[in-house]
């Protein structure tokens, strides 16, 4: 474990050059965004807020989202009095308290976020816009809300990876660790392996996006965080939710599933049988995002099996190649669908075969859905609202939600964690204080995703799970209930 000191003189010069920059946010990128141009970054000077289009956001913090306590209060939109979290009433903004240069601690945050630019080439959908300006975005909010704690600095750094390359989130890891010396990280969609270097090769504290099997917590503990829970919470809650739907009785079930799930499927496998769920047919694949020969042989199995509902836990290209060949094979079964690998966005759905795809119910932690579900979110419209004043860009609100959609408000949820750590550890920004901080922050509402806590026996912070039903004709996924909690998981 590497850990990393750095003298005062050194944070001091930071400080020099962030003051000199009037607040601008310094940016070093590496990997395939080395040649970005810096001097691009936007900046709106004494520009004063608006409101967001629905009227002020509600008490949530940066980005819309809660970053209370714990203690008792209440939810939803704020009173009159209560300014927006990223919205001062018109007029004023809220003045930092002054500290001395030579007080403030500067704390360098590394962001690796996955780059698309070659999916979205073949399909636009694909694209996320630009991840380094959505993070840009919240950190000016913060300064404009006063919302970083007294004497507190942000500098962010940024690296990116290609999706379906361990190597090159090894790299990103690297980059991040070894040659930007970063405090803190957050990370953006599959950067398991990535995630899992910085904390346990680096000792650097990092909250990535999706769970993980437990044994990757063990490893990467405790500097290793996630928004999404770990597999085996998520798949034995998955169980109760699919039983609770009343689709399995009587069925026969089938499973294809990839195999870094499976102690999650394992756990689920347990729930589904001690039911008395039949799961009738399983076949295994380690495509993982890919495809793999399983994608049609397995069609075959679950005929000859005679399986009516199916259970696809496998990456999307999996996914997507099962579901045409079973469309050309005349076999329409019932899919209950997950989280994994994005199935539950718009982008990845709308590439399913109608004929095979409409209707489906799912069980997701994120709030996918809700504006074609009439759900109102003031806090994801104020973290839109602060990215378009941001990057003088508008963001559509109609269903379908874009890449771009998705990736603004996965940026804001990430950063709500991380203004979490920088609070809590504000006296002293250590990693061990980072990981206490978040240990001890109570729960933390998101505006992408649902809300939870961590503990020191749990980095994996969201707790609960909701309904959606893909519409094809939309297409859309829509939110069917409120979120519920999980229950607790062996």
């Amino acid at each position: 474990m590497k850990h990393r000191h750095r003298n005062a003189a050194r944070r001091r010069l930071r400080v020099v050059g962030l003051l000199l920059s009037l607040g601008l946010v310094a940016t070093a990128c590496s990997g395939d965004d080395a040649d970005r141009d810096a001097a691009a970054t936007p900046t709106f000077g004494d520009e004063e807020p608006t409101a967001a289009p629905d009227g002020p956001a509600g008490t949530e913090g940066p980005g819309g989202a809660d970053i209370s306590d714990g203690s008792d209060q209440p939810d939803g939109p704020a009173s009159e009095e209560e300014p927006s979290p990223i919205f001062e009433p018109e007029g004023e903004r809220t003045v930092p308290e002054e500290v001395p240069p030579e007080e403030v601690r500067v704390v360098r945050v590394g962001y690796a976020f996955p780059d698309l630019a070659a999916f979205a080439v073949l399909n636009e959908d694909f694209g996320i816009g630009d991840p380094q300006l959505q993070a840009e975005a919240v950190v000016d909010g913060w300064r404009r809300q006063g919302l970083l704690p007294p004497g507190i600095e942000v500098d962010l750094v940024f690296a990116s990876y290609n999706i379906i390359s361990t190597t090159d989130k090894i790299a990103a890891c690297t980059e991040l660790a070894e040659d930007a010396d970063v405090d803190i990280a957050v990370s953006g969609l599959t950067f398991w392996v990535g995630a899992e270097c910085l904390a346990e090769r680096f000792g650097i504290p990092v909250i990535a996006t999706e769970g993980e099997d437990r044994a990757t917590y063990q490893r990467g503990a405790p500097w290793l965080f996630t928004l999404r829970p770990d597999d085996i919470t998520y798949y034995s809650a998955f169980a109760d939710w699919a039983i609770d739907q009343g689709i399995l009785a009587d069925r026969r079930v089938g499973l294809f599933f990839e195999t870094p799930l499976t102690d999650g499927v394992d756990a689920m496998r347990g729930r589904l049988e001690a039911a008395g769920v039949q799961i009738v047919s399983v076949t295994e694949t380690s495509g993982e995002g890919i495809g793999g020969p399983e994608d049609r042989t397995v069609v075959q199995r679950f005929l000859d099996d005679e399986v009516d509902v199916v259970l696809p836990l496998v990456g999307g290209s999996s996914a997507v190649n099962m579901y045409n060949f079973a469309e050309s094979q005349g076999y329409r079964p019932v899919y209950l669908d997950v989280d994994y690998a994005e199935h539950t966005t718009d982008v990845a759905a709308k590439t399913n075969p109608a004929n095979q795809y409409d209707g489906t119910l799912a069980m997701t932690v994120t709030r996918i859905g809700e504006q074609a579900g009439g759900v109102e979110n003031a806090g994801a419209e104020a973290c839109l609202a602060n990215y378009e004043r941001y990057a003088a860009q508008d963001i559509s609100r109609q269903p379908p939600e874009s890449g771009e959609y998705s990736s603004i408000l996965r940026t804001c949820d990430l950063f709500t964690v991380l203004l979490a750590a920088l609070t809590g550890a504000a006296d002293d920004p250590s990693g061990a204080n980072f990981v206490a901080a978040l240990e001890q922050a109570g729960r933390i509402e998101l505006v992408g995703s649902a809300g939870g806590s961590f503990s020191a026996e749990d980095h994996s912070l969201i707790d609960e799970y909701r309904t959606i039903q893909w519409d094809a004709a939309c297409p859309c996924w829509r939110a069917q209930d409120d979120f519920a909690a999980m229950a607790p998981a062996n």
